[in-house]
């Protein structure tokens, strides 16, 4: 029995290890970080069958001729890139034509999803355009509320396609089929300013943040779009989420949702004890309720109540997320993160009592070393490297850590000979040492 239980000690404890040492590693900004520099924002983000990224900034990112006056004027392009960061050949888009009609895109962005077949849903203003994911070619057109700005919509594995307008209380949640022709409402009133929604494959759950009740609202209907749609007694989900964008991962088992600006003050929604991070997204499993996978925004000022979280979108396998914010007009607006093997290493055999922070060994080095660490509370923790003149080098941790004791790899095989800081931050506290490379 004794054989069996310290068996199982051990199968648990590498389960954790695991689990642990496979994470979201930032991957750079995307494509890099002066393109991603632009348009105050990101305001849409969408992957298709192939792979490329779909990409709206906010603001004005481009310019084109008018027809009239000859004068070139601003306008809001949409922008598709392949995996390596090139341009898709009819990249960007500036005009979209339907039924012989062009259409300018002047208007604001407000957001992009793949629809069921992958061809790419643009909301732009009021209206709501279809385009090929493989040649750029617009395919259908509607204005789901004229002269109301859309939120990014969302489509079932039906094809039809639910759409919201952002401002709050006046307008209805609509239901259009594959061929944009009208269905009708989930609601006829939505609750709440919204950024975005979302909806299960089969149609049967329709997923609302009200963005300023801090909630997401599920609008059920055991039928799909026949309806009729309710929010029943437990359909109130992350009470104290202020949440702007959603989508789903690809095999449509975990619902990825953004906490925005208010995500941990639970006075916002009276009773709702919440453990969100700021400009974190989250993985949500449907099924049982549970938070299954969270990564965070890189940038340092990954905590301002101005950084919002607009986009997020994964490859066809799931591996790669792309992460969008707005309200960055100074800085990348636009992440990229992959999933593997962390430089994190969990050290079970550590019983933590302090926050502490080891000198790295070996010391002096060349060119790799290990760091060591302790946290006695669970939280976002970053470890990063810096030279002489206050310049980060490397981002060695960046995600959220459990109790415990950890060992971060750091190879340094690219940097030159000199003294370098590393410090380490999480729960608001920081400590820092100095290392030395020697090569």
């Amino acid at each position: 029995m004794k054989k069996l239980a310290t068996l199982f000690v051990l199968i648990v404890a590498l389960s954790v290890m695991s689990f642990a040492q496979n994470r979201w590693n930032f991957a750079g900004y995307f494509p890099d970080s002066t393109f991603a520099k632009r348009g105050s924002g990101v305001h849409g983000l969408a992957v298709d069958p192939a792979g490329k990224i779909w990409v709206q900034w906010f603001g004005n990112t481009d310019s084109i001729q008018d027809a009239t006056s000859g004068l070139f004027k601003p306008c809001r392009a949409l922008y598709v890139f392949n995996p390596n960061g090139t341009q898709a050949s009819f990249s960007p888009i500036k005009t979209i034509v339907v039924g012989g009609v062009r259409d300018t895109l002047y208007n604001s962005n407000r957001g992009l999803k793949a629809d069921h077949q992958g061809n790419i849903l643009v909301s732009s203003f009021d209206a709501l355009y279809r385009v090929n994911y493989q040649t750029g070619a617009g395919m259908n057109k509607v204005l789901p509320q004229a002269n109301n700005t859309l939120t990014a919509v969302a489509a079932d594995t039906l094809g039809e396609i639910f759409a919201a307008k952002v401002l709050t209380g006046t307008g209805p949640i609509q239901i259009f089929a594959s061929n944009f022709s009208s269905l009708g409402n989930v609601v006829d009133t939505s609750l709440g300013f919204s950024r975005t929604i979302e909806v299960s494959k089969n149609g049967n759950d329709v997923y609302f943040p009200a963005y300023t009740l801090h909630r997401i609202l599920r609008y059920h209907s055991d039928f799909g779009s026949f309806g009729p749609y309710v929010v029943g007694p437990n359909d109130t989900l992350f009470k104290g989420f202020d949440c702007e964008s959603m989508a789903w991962n690809q095999t449509r088992t975990r619902l990825w949702a953004s906490a925005g600006s208010a995500a941990d003050r639970p006075n916002r929604y009276p009773g709702a004890a919440t453990n969100y991070s700021i400009n974190t997204w989250y993985a949500w499993n449907p099924a049982n309720g549970t938070i299954t996978d969270s990564l965070k925004w890189k940038y340092y000022n990954t905590d301002s109540a101005n950084t919002r979280p607009r986009g997020v979108a994964l490859s066809p396998d799931g591996l790669t997320a792309y992460v969008g914010c707005f309200g960055a007009s100074s800085y990348p607006s636009l992440e990229k993160f992959t999933f593997g093997p962390s430089s994190v290493e969990p050290d079970l055999s550590v019983i933590p009592t302090a926050f502490t922070l080891s000198q790295n060994y070996p010391n002096p080095f060349n060119p790799s070393t290990e760091i060591k660490f302790t946290l006695t509370k669970s939280g976002f923790v970053t470890l990063k490297v810096y030279n002489m003149l206050g310049q980060e080098v490397a981002t060695l941790v960046n995600e959220d850590l459990g109790v415990g004791g950890y060992t971060s790899h750091f190879d340094a095989a690219k940097l030159s000979s000199g003294t370098y800081m590393y410090r380490l931050t999480a729960n608001g506290q920081s400590i820092s040492k100095k290392m030395m490379l020697v090569k």
